[in-house]
């Protein structure tokens, strides 16, 4: 307890080094180490730091704990836009500094403006851990839309592999878990100070009790979901998936000399798995670098077609998409059966800014590189579940970065689809943590919905993930292989968030405004005190 007692933050070093402790913990907790108890406790530094700070009158050391915390945890998530815009949109060192910084500034705007509320909050009021955990889920929410929207690797993805903590997003979305681990994180800051204080203990311990029964009725209800799962997998008939992953490096992905050459790889790896007997064959995101539907490329579409005729069964793959008459690119997914074609078609709606378009173009000109292989792509303007009668199953098809969006991929399963495909080209981050991390968030948004996932990533990591999150058939990176596994399409129904969407994330949002009311009330008295 002495020990304790003498814990204050009186220096900006130690401020600082609270501050990069936790950044440091945010790190390890999600890929490539996914050490995730560290995020349980992630936060517990820096708000002891700010805290201290903040009773200390120093704003500006408030301001500056906040933003060390925020960009370092930003660039932690991150760090690899660097190496993208440096090796595809022909950056060099500095320019690829200064991309990778600005991502993590637009990031790090978050977590800063949570920095200056825990400051500022009363921590001696029961409710300050719900007002924290609430305010974090709030803004994390925010980051979702603004600027486009750039919800990457928010908090609750941190848990993807603790499957009984992760299935609360079926109600919640990933939100509720982002709410789960930052309230236990502001009720052990809480309790430390109220240690190191000697404060009276009514608060702390409401404060513990609540947010103990929160995770254990939210344990307990996943342990029982996870088995309600598993009834209804045994007694649902599986399909047989193949997903091929051609895996062609980005850098000559696009040139016209690779087209027959991306072909013959599709169909030698088709060929070798057709023994298996799959039911469903899947190619990733532009899997055909070509147009499926043009004349004008008709010696490789009817290469395509002619695969599908080979395998005899239903073949989806992306590729690029026209309208006839028009001059816009999409992103597209086709879907061919044998003996009828293409059958359907769905055109990705929201596109990657700085790699699939240029947005404010005279402002970010020398980033042009990073779009130039293919030019604007336009977003597609109809949501698209393709129904496969012969397997008794509706795909719902979600295309590279819309993975990341959980009420854009909610509307899939709420329109029917009752197996999800997430196609994706992730060699953009070549060796990075970031194809793990975008892999890691699909998890979260199979749960969400209590619809399987089938992924399949151009040079990984392709694999199958069940309506309980658990990931299985996963390939590794760089490689052009196949993974073939059953897939139970969801005959559970709709899930609470499939059908309503991002209700709790809302009412947290009213909870925040709260919370900086109070914040910000109890910030005027303490000024008006000071000035008498």
């Amino acid at each position: 307890m002495v020990l304790l007692q003498r814990l204050h933050v009186t220096s900006p070093i130690a401020g600082f080094g609270l501050a990069l402790c936790s950044a440091l913990f945010i790190y390890l907790s999600i890929p490539k180490f996914d050490w995730w108890p560290l995020a349980w406790v992630a936060f517990v530094p820096v708000m002891v730091a700010l805290h201290d700070a903040g009773r200390n009158g120093s704003l500006t050391r408030v301001a500056l704990i906040s933003l060390v915390f925020a960009f370092v945890s930003g660039v932690a998530k991150v760090y690899w836009i660097r190496e993208t815009v440096m090796n595809y949109g022909g950056l060099n060192l500095a320019l690829g500094l200064v991309s990778m910084a600005g991502v993590a500034f637009v990031v790090a705007l978050y977590a800063f403006i949570f920095g200056l509320y825990a400051a500022r909050a009363d921590w001696k009021s029961p409710l300050f851990p719900l007002f924290a955990a609430a305010l974090w889920t709030a803004l994390e929410y925010i980051q979702t839309y603004v600027f486009t929207g750039f919800p990457w690797e928010l908090l609750g993805y941190s848990q993807y592999l603790v499957l009984p903590v992760i299935q609360i997003s079926n109600f919640t979305g990933v939100y509720g878990v982002t709410f789960l681990v930052m309230l236990l994180n502001a009720t052990l800051a809480m309790v430390f100070i109220a240690l190191r204080e000697r404060n009276a203990w009514r608060a702390p311990v409401f404060a513990m009790m609540l947010s103990w029964l929160v995770l254990i009725g939210a344990t307990g209800y996943g342990w029982w979901s996870i088995s309600q799962a598993h009834d209804l997998e045994r007694m649902t008939p599986p399909v047989k998936v193949a997903v091929v992953q051609g895996s062609k490096e980005q850098g000559i992905k696009w040139s016209p000399e690779e087209l027959q050459r991306t072909v013959n790889v599709y169909r030698d790896l088709t060929r070798s798995i057709l023994p298996q007997e799959p039911e469903f064959i899947v190619f990733p995101e532009t899997a055909m670098t070509f147009y499926l539907e043009s004349p004008a490329d008709e010696e490789y579409n009817e290469q395509v077609h002619a695969l599908t005729e080979e395998a005899g069964v239903p073949l989806l793959t992306g590729a690029l998409g026209y309208r006839s008459g028009e001059v816009d690119v999409y992103n597209s997914a086709f879907l061919l059966l044998p003996d009828r074609g293409i059958v359907s078609s769905y055109s990705k709606m929201h596109l990657v800014p700085f790699g699939e378009y240029l947005p404010f173009p005279s402002l970010f000109s020398f980033l042009s590189g990073l779009t130039g292989a293919i030019g604007n792509l336009t977003p597609g303007d109809e949501l698209t579940v393709m129904p496969l009668t012969g397997q008794d199953m509706r795909v719902g098809t979600v295309i590279c970065y819309e993975s990341i969006f959980p009420d854009l991929v909610r509307r899939f399963p709420l329109n029917g689809a009752d197996v999800l495909v997430v196609m994706t080209n992730d060699a953009w981050f070549g060796t990075s943590s970031a194809p793990a991390q975008h892999f890691s968030m699909a998890v979260l948004r199979a749960v969400e919905n209590g619809t399987p996932i089938i992924r399949a990533a151009n040079t990984g990591i392709s694999g199958f993930i069940s309506a309980t999150g658990a990931v299985y058939g996963t390939t590794p990176m760089l490689v052009a292989t196949t993974t073939v596994e059953n897939v139970h399409p969801n005959r559970g129904g709709l899930t609470f968030y499939t059908r309503y969407g991002d209700v709790f994330a809302l009412l947290c949002c009213v909870l925040a405004v709260v919370a900086a009311a109070l914040a910000g009330s109890r910030t005027v008295i303490l000024l008006r005190s000071k000035s008498r």
